[in-house]
């Protein structure tokens, strides 16, 4: 024979399943969005701070200053690190052009923090044409609008004096087959 529930059991169990239910998944979201391995990205920090405004390197790209970068979908972190910034005429036209590696940014690469690259800033969203004349090492190049969305990729091949050309506000060229799609996000620090 079955004994029954008194009614102040059922009301208690009705109140701690919910609120246990409840703490359960707060927690879960939180250590997913605040543990950096759950979404991918670089236990290493990359804040403004964590580099140097000073250039050490030596060589074609040892004037040009060094950023943190980060690209990510809705899911995870895509691609970060360390990129050089590329914001004059020459810097522009110099590029990784008789380059044969992105080096380590001017010595601020470091454990779990490399350097991937470099971003070409423009004053403003206009036509953006990139060629890969005297370039020797293969690269991704990526079309940012001026809201931080990729908006194009292209694959560029070494040494190719063909023009690609696209709308954008920035440019990242990084490793290729970087699989950076188009519509993630690109944000950057210095």
């Amino acid at each position: 024979m079955r004994h029954p529930v008194p009614k102040r059991s059922n009301r208690l169990l009705v109140v701690v399943i919910p609120v246990m239910a409840i703490v359960i998944i707060v927690s879960a979201l939180g250590y997913f969005f605040l543990t950096p391995a759950a979404v991918g990205r670089s236990v290493a920090s990359c804040t403004p701070n964590s580099i140097s405004s000073e250039t050490s390197g030596e060589g074609l790209l040892s004037g040009f200053s060094i950023e943190c970068m980060s690209i990510a979908d809705n899911k995870s972190t895509i691609l970060s690190g360390l990129v050089y910034v590329a914001t004059s005429q020459a810097q522009q036209a110099q590029g990784f052009m008789n380059v044969t590696s992105f080096g380590n940014c001017n010595g601020a690469a470091r454990a779990g923090l490399q350097c991937v690259g470099m971003i070409f800033n423009f004053s403003s969203n206009q036509e953006a044409c990139f060629w890969m004349h005297d370039t020797a090492i293969p690269l991704q190049q990526d079309w940012i609008s001026n809201n931080g969305t990729i908006v194009s990729a292209f694959q560029a091949r070494p040494e190719n004096d063909s023009s690609m050309c696209f709308f954008a506000k920035s440019v990242l060229e990084t490793f290729p087959n970087a699989s950076i799609p188009v519509g993630s996000i690109a944000t950057f620090s210095g």
